[in-house]
């Protein structure tokens, strides 16, 4: 688009004068016209504002409906066992940007099933059992990672974890991505205090580790929730068990977790021990995918909603501190409708006692003490809120795009930025 006087729009179109093409910056939900003048986004709930604008220019704005801000990123599966093996497409880039696939067998068939953790850095067919303190076993289960997702084997997977025939089945799925997920994996040097890069950008907000070549090693987790949030970086939890926070500076060396690296101890750091860790984002701006909190839970919180911002599709919960009543680990989601599995046990799902709101998620009960959690925004179609500065065709402001779906938007300004006239200049173009 013209970034100068010689040009002229007409049905939401440039024409005449020279074509100036460049593409922009998006920064915290500003548009950044000093940058470019064609501009892509994939929001969900986000309120935009236009900054730096030339006396006379004009803008193209592509969005995508929650696309990669959430549904690129973190899936919801559930399936069923066969005798043959499966292809979960999910548009989830697993080959080409890694992750990590945790599996629980539901119910049907099968009496019990472990949880099963398949990652893109220890690669396919190994796995780890966090209901358990087995270290990494060889079997048969995720057989490859692809552009959109993942195969299974035509086996069983460890213990039937992962296709046992007419086995109910919901597996979740961690794309590595800047302010939500990574996967870190380290031989131990026996050094304590040793500091350890990650790519998620912000401070994590749990961190679950284990060492995956011996028998008998926890899985320790750092949440920035534990001991009420004062000085959680001194504490630690155990995902395979119900026992509560724990002080012990072999895990994390007392020391906080930053938004580049984060500090392991000795347990952790066995000289030539194999280790691989779970990083969960704790993000808290207004287009959050995750975000990693605690609340009290007592009879006066029952049946009032823990506010996080947004609905959540995914949330696993724990009572952190030794007052509190909830020693299994919980995990919801939005596609077993309030059902609850845990992580810590084989178990099948059972009833929950949590629901999820428009803006979080509500106790039905209660479990006296702190209870941490992560929660995983849902993939829902965006809300967007315009600069009131815009001047829409006969003052209707055109929807927001569904999820999935690519609209364009074009924007003038003759008066440096005091007005804009904005058109839905392409509707559904993917």
């Amino acid at each position: 688009m013209a970034n100068d006087k010689n040009f002229k729009v007409k049905n939401a179109l440039e024409i005449g004068g020279s074509v100036k093409t460049s593409l922009g910056t998006i920064n915290d939900s500003n548009i950044d016209l000093s940058t470019g003048n064609y501009f892509k986004d994939s929001p969900n709930v986000v309120t935009y504002t236009i900054s730096n604008p030339s006396p006379v220019q004009s803008f193209n704005l592509e969005l995508t409906g929650g696309t990669a801000n959430v549904a690129s990123n973190f899936s919801n599966t559930i399936y069923t066992g066969a005798n043959a093996a499966k292809t979960i497409t999910n548009n989830i880039d697993l080959a080409g940007d890694g992750g990590l696939v945790w599996t629980k067998w539901r119910s049907g068939v099968l009496g019990r099933a472990p949880h099963v953790f398949t990652d893109t850095e220890r690669g396919i067919n190994k796995n780890l059992k966090s209901n358990t303190n087995d270290g990494e076993e060889s079997t048969n289960s995720i057989d490859s990672f692809t552009s959109t997702g993942y195969t299974i084997d035509a086996g069983d997977g460890p213990q039937g974890g992962t296709n046992y025939n007419g086995a109910n089945y919901v597996s979740w799925t961690f794309k590595k991505a800047s302010k939500f997920f990574d996967v870190v994996k380290i031989t131990g040097d026996g050094t304590s205090g040793r500091n350890i890069s990650h790519n998620l950008g912000v401070a994590p907000g749990m961190i679950i580790g284990t060492r995956y070549d011996a028998n008998g090693e926890h899985w320790h987790v750092y949440h920035r929730g534990v001991n009420g949030g004062s000085s959680p970086e001194d504490y630690g939890l155990r995902l395979n068990a119900t026992s509560t926070e724990n002080d012990e500076n072999s895990y994390w060396e007392d020391t906080a977790p930053t938004s580049t690296q984060f500090t392991v101890g000795n347990n952790l750091n066995h000289n030539g021990g194999s280790f691989i860790f779970y990083l969960f984002a704790h993000d808290t701006t207004s287009t959050s995918m995750i975000k990693c909190g605690y609340f009290t839970n007592n009879s006066a919180s029952q049946n009032v909603e823990v506010n996080i911002g947004f609905k959540p599709q995914w949330l696993l919960i724990k009572g952190a501190s030794s007052g509190s009543g909830l020693g299994n680990w919980h995990v919801y989601d939005n596609v077993r409708t309030g059902k609850n599995l845990d992580p810590n046990r084989s178990n099948a799902e059972a009833n929950g006692f949590i629901t999820f709101t428009t803006n979080g998620f509500t106790p039905t009960t209660y479990y006296d003490g702190n209870l941490v959690y992560v929660a995983i925004r849902e993939a829902g179609d965006p809300a967007i809120t315009w600069p009131g500065t815009i001047k829409w065709p006969a003052g209707i402001t055109p929807s927001a795009p569904g999820l999935g779906e690519t609209d364009l938007y074009t924007f003038t300004t003759d008066d440096s930025g005091s007005s804009y006239y904005g058109y839905l200049s392409g509707d559904n173009l993917s």
